[in-house]
């Protein structure tokens, strides 16, 4: 009898099919109407009020008319992580005020990128990419089959700790919010994964997609540019005094 790791003989707990359809129309509900706030960040307040409302209402009708259900079809429910990073922009994007056009420009994207130091992106990306190859059976042992266990539970609650830990010794007051909110976020994952199952029943899905995963590449190649710029604009400075 060949022996089995402990995660590998747990029972896996699958959503029921209410909360996975409920889960998959408010995620991608969220999902959109981030980006159609991302979209239209050039004009006013109003318009992306309405077009976002609009948005996220279609998304939440259960039938096939609505957005949430063709995209379900194709890549299932968005990371709960995901979902609560989007519903974070979506909220700071529909409470910029009206009389400056540019607000979502000069707050809340900064804030967004601000979120994303590499110390955060590392992990998400190392992550990622350890998930991915694991589908082609390249480690001794399988770790996806790990995120139905309440190990994975336990590691995302000490990740969700370190980061505020982390936040605890920031000297920066920015750095100090996006902390803390990214580990709320993930709390508050932890707790509806655990609730509802949501979005499979795995951990590692509720934590990680692959929209995330493709973002953190991207914002880990602007922020590795960003800093090589400033660090040679730093340096003809320094050579012109």
């Amino acid at each position: 009898m060949m022996m089995l790791w402990p995660w590998e003989a747990s029972a896996a707990i699958t959503p029921s099919l209410f909360a996975l359809s409920v889960g998959m129309h408010v995620g991608w509900a969220l999902v959109l109407g981030a980006i159609s706030v991302c979209l239209l960040q050039a004009f006013s307040i109003k318009l992306r009020r309405a077009v976002a409302v609009t948005v996220v209402l279609l998304c939440l009708i259960p039938n096939a008319w609505s957005p949430s259900w063709w995209l379900g079809l194709a890549f299932q429910t968005p990371s709960l992580i995901l979902q609560g990073l989007c519903g974070l922009y979506l909220y700071r994007g529909l409470q910029a005020h009206s009389a400056s056009l540019t607000a979502l420009d000069d707050s809340t994207v900064s804030q967004i990128k601000l979120r994303w130091p590499l110390g955060l992106l590392l992990p998400a990306i190392i992550a990622g990419w350890i998930l991915a190859l694991d589908t082609f059976a390249l480690f001794g042992i399988s770790f996806y089959p790990i995120g139905f266990t309440p190990y994975a539970v336990l590691a995302a609650l000490f990740f969700a700790c370190l980061l505020q830990l982390i936040s605890a010794r920031s000297g920066h007051a920015a750095s100090t919010r996006y902390y803390r909110e990214l580990a709320v976020i993930i709390l508050l994952a932890i707790v509806v994964h655990m609730l509802f199952r949501l979005p499979t029943g795995n951990m590692w899905d509720a934590l990680i997609d692959p929209w995330l995963w493709m973002m953190a590449h991207g914002f880990a190649a602007s922020t590795l540019i960003q800093s090589l710029r400033a660090h040679h604009k730093r340096g003809k400075v320094i050579d012109r005094s």
